[in-house]
């Protein structure tokens, strides 16, 4: 960088920190957004699908995830319709 031009040079470096201190400023007024139950569901049929994990991880989180909605389990039909 050129510091025969001193303005350009402290426009620079308030970009700089400011960029930095940028994600920090927004970081610390964001609050952990949960997944909606229907993400969440449609995650989990992709990590069965993808074999991330097995029938029964699937049933016990599925399972799981529905107890916390407060929506009774109804085993998951594997013929898809």
């Amino acid at each position: 960088m050129n510091r025969n031009n001193p303005r350009r040079f402290a426009l620079a470096s308030t970009a700089i920190i400011l960029a930095g201190l940028g994600g920090c400023v927004v970081g610390n007024n964001s609050k952990f957004q949960r997944p909606t139950i229907g993400q969440e569901l449609i995650d989990l049929q992709k990590a069965k699908e993808s074999g991330a994990i097995d029938e029964a991880e699937y049933d016990r989180t599925r399972a799981r995830i529905l107890e916390e909605a407060g929506v009774s389990a109804r085993p998951a039909s594997s013929s898809g319709g």
